[in-house]
């Protein structure tokens, strides 16, 4: 083991690798930085979709996936997996939590609600998923059965609810007793950054069938795209009965089961209703009273809730095996990214290691981020130029949002800029940690910046799955190819002169 080592692991979230020029902000992007790490220093491409990451085959990767796998060195099943397995043998229709959320709702003679993302893009949901519950729904008898879809448009298509909304009105036609009763643009339902103003609309429509109503949801979306407004953006529609009063209004003694397996966009909308904490909100409102909610995964440890499928921690992540050979580390990010390098990287764990320090650099606030392409990137490089002018630690992991955050616009000019912000945020880092005789892993989690516009020329708003990059700033090494996300540990691990433990079977990239 080297006497006092440094290595740092950058990782550019959403920046991978496409030859296609046409939409490619990478590509197109000046890069200057990048493009000399690349041609001086042992490079190779990783995997970082599907089952290289426990993802189903073809699936796209994303941050939380990324992470997971980058912290956890080997292969992490993900809850989509899981999910599907369970599936597909029958568990999930035995599932304790569903059957105690389906025997409250019967004890009370009340209705059962079901939140969730309505699509396939299997970031935060998937589809399959919401038609199961109404399978269960179906298989126990349940009398009232209301379903309050999200509508997405960033993890697939920004047009696509039509379709999906079209397959769940074929699915309800199974179900008898099931009706949509709202339909809400994710951007509303699921904000992560404590806009509660977005979430007090959701809550109202939910709640108390307060929104733009209509008898048809799919006709009150097409008006939504008539007036250029997309599925991510769409305000709550509220689904109205023949008598014209909302179908649905979670009341007393309902119970709700939230479909979405991510909980970091999940989890605003979850606490204010099983806590009734309206403070957050502008307006007041009566307590619900004895709700009972079940999420599909645990979404935050102080939340008193069913959870149909508890957390399956990976033990010997990075920053467990650092921690436990004395050597410090540091997690630097922005708000949108912070979660991603110290609660996913290390493996589900929200409390630090010892040794482990963290700085959160505020995101702007924002509508969306391609009005502000740089993001906090530049605060983010001076907080760590700062720590790396007075003790730097054994370990830096880095995440830097923009290529992601600003990518999932679809728009190319601020996605290019975002790029290049991040290059020239790149430079200085890199720079300063090759000075000071450490050595950075530069690499990414996941596509998106690199793929921002469709063939026809309509916005990409989703991920990709194209190689990610990998440069080691060591010109004495080379570089196996084939990789995963997984074996970026054992190679930082490699890098601070640790031993890889067994658990962790991912393998060095060094050849």
């Amino acid at each position: 083991m080297q006497n006092n080592p440094l290595a740092a692991l950058i990782i550019l979230d959403g920046y991978a690798l496409r030859d296609e020029e046409f939409g490619n902000a990478v590509k197109q992007a000046h890069t200057p930085n990048f493009d000399r790490y690349w041609n001086q220093f042992p490079t190779t491409t990783l995997k970082s979709s599907g089952e290289a990451v426990g993802l189903p085959e073809g699936q796209m990767g994303n941050s939380e996936v990324g992470h997971l796998n980058i912290g956890a060195g080997r292969v992490v099943y993900q809850n989509l997996t899981r999910i599907n397995v369970a599936i597909r043998d029958g568990r999930f229709f035995r599932n304790e939590a569903f059957s105690n959320a389906i025997k409250h709702v019967k004890k009370h003679q009340s209705s059962l609600h079901i939140f969730g993302l309505l699509s396939d893009g299997g970031v935060h949901s998937h589809i399959d998923h919401i038609f199961a519950l109404l399978d269960v729904a179906k298989q126990q008898e349940v009398e009232n059965v209301y379903v309050h879809a999200f509508l997405d448009g960033r993890d697939v298509g920004p047009k696509t609810a039509v379709d999906y909304l079209a397959q769940l009105n074929e699915k309800m036609e199974e179900v008898p007793n099931a009706r949509l009763a709202t339909v809400t643009g994710r951007y509303y339902a699921m904000d992560r950054d404590h806009r509660y103003d977005r979430v007090e609309k959701a809550y109202r429509a939910i709640r108390f069938g307060e929104g733009n109503a209509s008898e048809d949801a799919i006709e009150a979306v097409k008006a939504a795209y008539d007036e250029g407004v997309y599925d991510e953006f769409i305000k709550p529609i509220v689904i109205l009965d023949d008598d014209g009063v909302p179908l649905s209004r979670v009341d007393n003694g309902d119970a709700i089961i939230f479909a979405n397996f991510r909980p970091d966009r999940a989890n605003q909308l979850t606490d204010v209703f099983i806590h009734n904490r309206f403070e957050v909100f502008a307006n007041d409102y009566e307590l619900l009273d004895d709700l009972h909610m079940v999420t599909m995964t645990q979404y935050d440890k102080d939340f008193h809730v069913g959870i149909a499928f508890p957390p399956n921690q990976p033990k010997d992540t990075i920053g467990e095996v650092v921690a436990r050979n004395g050597m410090t580390q540091l997690r630097i990010a922005e708000t949108e990214k912070y979660p991603h390098v110290t609660y996913f990287m290390n493996g589900g764990r929200q409390q630090e290691f010892e040794g482990e320090n963290r700085i959160l650099i505020d995101s702007p606030k924002v509508a969306t981020y391609d009005l502000k392409p740089e993001m906090s990137a530049y605060e983010v490089t001076d907080a760590l130029m700062d720590v790396l002018a007075e003790e730097p630690p054994n370990l830096i992991i880095l995440n830097f949002a923009n290529p992601d955050m600003v990518g999932h616009s679809g728009k190319l000019e601020p996605t290019i800029k975002a790029v290049e912000v991040v290059d020239e945020c790149l430079g200085r880092i890199v720079d300063c940690i090759i000075e000071l005789g450490g050595r950075a892993v530069i690499t990414a989690d996941h596509g998106n910046a690199d793929q921002v516009m469709n063939a026809d020329g309509s916005p990409m708003t989703a991920h990709t799955t194209f190689p990610v990059p990998v440069i080691v700033t060591d010109e004495e090494l080379s570089l196996h190819e084939g990789g995963i996300l997984g074996d970026l540990s054992p190679t930082v691990l490699e890098l601070l002169g640790i031993k890889q433990p067994g658990e962790m079977t991912g393998s060095s990239l060094i050849k």
